[in-house]
């Protein structure tokens, strides 16, 4: 069968996670599977025991919960000048690998060393639904959702066989056949979880420092929290009804399959994993990136949750989430996971396999006709 070399990004576990799902099915079905990557990828991967290419991590530099692009750029162009050799490296460990095919999950080192050497390349990731799909753009969103497009195109594949995106919403597709658009990506542990609805909310934001006026939203909401990736003020991890909890991945999850609904920034892993587990979200998606405000767009026409844009959450928004809940709820849709439909995917790219016919509902984005411009 065949040699796969998975690079993916390493800015959160996210990526690692869909990744190691995919990577699971396709050594079931008898391929071989290595990895590329840095950041938190590289250290996760390592502690299981794979083997794994390293190369540095590129990310959005950060302010709170705003990307900051000066900063963002200035560190690209540092990285460039520091990191000059790493794709001529790349070029020499692959061709001593012969890989049958590089899948891309938005990690740019070992992409650009495929494409000098004539590799084939799968690009497989959510962030391209922002430049593959279409979709209407709010004016106040025209500039985050330009800047987007392009970091975008800079990191994806230039000359990539076929694009595979993955997406809990189904914008119509610029071009259906260059471009697959499929279910969520779910690892085993949440497709077996057993979701049920208890009383506390999870909490979980990327971006956990300057955090003050989301703890004080929290705390005078009355609402029990069990908060992740946020630091505990002094004098322990419980302070009335909020509970500050230690990374554990067991624990996540049991906290996510038994939460009455989810706090969070508008990162599409927790996102497709809430809603997979029939829990609705109230999001601050990180301003500056608008992948995450399209997800939270969608989130909100789909009825499935609230969305708060380009401020702090405030103690109203999370009572007013608390009313809503229950119609929230309601609308939740079926759940559903794309994991077999990229496995058939990866594997007609291959040539191994006729590419399943599959059927999404296509959700356009409905939004006040005044003020928009169209991606």
């Amino acid at each position: 069968m065949a040699k796969i070399l998975y690079a993916l990004s390493g800015c959160n576990r996210g990526h690692t996670s869909r990744v190691l799902a995919i990577a699971e099915g396709l050594r079931a079905r008898g391929h071989e599977v290595s990895f590329c990557g840095g950041g938190t990828a590289l250290e996760v991967l390592n502690g299981l025991g794979e083997d794994v290419l390293p190369v540095p991590m590129l990310s959005h530099a950060m302010s709170g919960n705003r990307a900051m692009y000066g900063r963002t750029l200035w560190n690209a162009a540092r990285h460039a000048i520091e990191h000059r050799g790493v794709v001529s490296a790349l070029m020499r460990e692959l061709t001593r690998r012969a890989p049958d095919l590089l899948i891309s999950d938005f990690e740019v080192f070992a992409t650009r060393a495929a494409e000098r050497l004539g590799l084939p390349i799968l690009s497989f990731n959510h962030q391209q639904v922002v430049t593959e799909t279409r979709y209407p753009v709010p004016w106040r969103f025209a500039l985050e959702a330009a800047v987007t497009r392009w970091t975008i195109r800079v990191v994806a594949p230039r000359h990539a066989l076929h694009t595979l995106v993955s997406s809990f919403y189904f914008p119509p597709l610029r071009d259906p056949e260059r471009t697959t658009l499929i279910a969520p990506i779910i690892r085993a542990a949440v497709r077996e979880a057993r979701p049920e609805r208890g009383s506390h909310y999870l909490v979980y934001f990327n971006q956990g420092a300057g955090s003050r006026a989301l703890l004080k939203a929290l705390a005078d909401s009355g609402e029990p929290c069990r908060i992740y990736n946020v630091a505990a003020p002094p004098g322990g991890n419980v302070h009335g009804k909020l509970t500050f909890c230690g990374y554990s991945l067991p624990g996540f999850l049991e906290d996510l399959a038994s939460c009455r609904a989810v706090i969070a920034t508008a990162g599409y892993t927790l996102m497709s994993e809430a809603l997979y587990l029939g829990k609705p979200l109230l999001v601050a998606p990180n301003a500056g990136i608008f992948e995450q405000t399209l997800n939270a767009l969608y989130l909100e026409q789909e009825g499935v949750g609230r969305a708060v844009h380009a401020r702090e959450l405030t103690e109203s928004d999370v009572r007013g989430f608390a009313r809503n809940l229950e119609q929230f709820q309601s609308q939740l849709p079926r759940r559903s996971a794309g994991n077999h439909h990229a496995l058939a995917v990866i594997e007609q790219v291959l040539g191994t396999r006729p590419l399943p016919s599959v059927q999404l509902p296509v959700t356009p984005l409905s939004l006040n006709t005044r003020g928009l411009v169209c991606a």
